[in-house]
């Protein structure tokens, strides 16, 4: 058999989700190969706030260079210090550790956003699975939660009454922490952000307005060891993110991160320790006309041990309309996509993942998804 010919049982195309819906991309071999990526580039982030604007420009032009090709990137030096991962870690391991009908006490059913606990099978983004194979903690935007810090002008009239986020009784410190992480999280995304805006030449406050009150997401998750290896058993399966970016902390050193790349194979995103994995998302793609790639991926822990992760969704706030930047057109060029308001938007793509929520089921009865 040639080299890089596919066997007969392997799958000749992978189905995915994403912000233009169910998508499928063929599994490419031999002659028919195109250039992408194979591994995953690392970019330092230690010069991101130098006083010095060529330094900054440097690291801007690495992370163009990355999410243009890549969509993905490991960034190191991002200021989540060591002791705040390690704490963060050990309660995210103790409340999956609960009983069942403690994690169940904060259910997302019982959140009008979606916001809680989320229990094993209970998402599918893969249709040929029974579902994805993990639990989840999730919250977001509140401007209930005083550890938020609303403005004192922001429209409580766009968000449901309170209460939205859940939190369990236990551990003790569960909140403080999280809190503590996210706000550690929000910084290095605020960064982020200005280097962003370099790297698409515009002036480095270009994207600042979008974190008035950001739609910022955190979610912990447990995945248990899979049975197989096979398609049909998935933590999570492939999909991309629809936030602007997401940081995704790997937490442990289990493996089973995946990203597609254009040929449609599997390109492993193992761990490296003391690094976040950042990745584009369906906002800023848009935004970029498409230049900076919304990468595909997924989650399949073959590793036989437990698996723990905590993801920051950072998108902007409700009210912030995401436009095609001017940079990414070039002379005679039209945008592809129409500008869309950044909370209906989100708030479609959630309601969308999750079909049985009574959220998702009462917007569907009124036709909104």
């Amino acid at each position: 058999m040639a080299p890089g010919a596919l066997v007969e049982s392997e799958p000749k195309e992978v189905i995915f989700h994403a912000g233009k819906g169910a998508q499928k991309r063929y599994v490419l071999s031999g002659s028919d190969l195109k250039p992408t990526f194979e591994s995953i580039p690392t970019v330092d982030f230690q010069n991101a706030t130098s006083l010095d604007i060529d330094e900054r420009r440097a690291v801007a032009r690495e992370v163009y260079e990355a999410f243009t090709k890549v969509g993905f990137l490991y960034a190191i030096n991002h200021g989540i210090n060591k002791d705040l991962q390690d704490r963060t870690t050990s309660v995210i391991k103790e409340f999956f550790g609960l009983p069942h009908e403690e994690k169940m006490k904060i259910h997302i059913n019982k959140s009008p956003v979606i916001k809680g606990y989320e229990g094993y099978l209970e998402t599918r983004l893969d249709e040929r699975t029974p579902g994805d194979l993990k639990e989840a903690f999730n919250i977001a935007d509140d401007p209930y939660d005083p550890e938020q810090n609303a403005p004192p002008d922001l429209d409580l009239s766009t968000y449901p009454p309170p209460p939205l986020n859940q939190w369990p009784e236990n551990p003790a410190t569960f909140r403080s922490t999280i809190y503590e992480y996210r706000a550690a999280a929000q910084n290095f995304a605020s960064t982020l952000l200005r280097i962003i805006a370099l790297a698409l030449d515009l002036p480095e406050d270009y994207f600042d307005h979008m974190t008035s009150f950001p739609m910022a997401g955190l979610r912990a998750l447990h995945y248990p060891p899979q049975p197989t290896a096979a398609d049909d058993a998935i933590g999570i399966g492939a999909h991309a993110d629809y936030s602007w970016i997401t940081l995704v902390n790997q937490l442990t050193d289990t493996p089973a991160l995946e990203v597609l790349n254009a040929n449609g194979h599997w390109v492993p995103a193992p761990p490296v320790e003391g690094s976040l994995v950042v990745n584009v998302g369906d906002f800023l793609e848009r935004a970029t006309n498409d230049k900076f790639v919304s990468t595909v991926h997924r989650v399949r822990n073959i590793s036989g041990r437990e698996r723990y992760s905590l993801a920051y969704f950072f998108s902007p706030s409700q009210d912030v309309m995401i436009k095609t930047v001017s940079t990414c057109l070039a002379p005679g060029e039209t945008a592809k996509y129409e500008d869309v308001k950044a909370g209906d938007w989100q708030l479609e793509r959630l309601l969308r993942a999750r079909v049985n929520h009574p959220t998702s089921i009462a917007a569907r009865q009124r036709g909104e998804i």
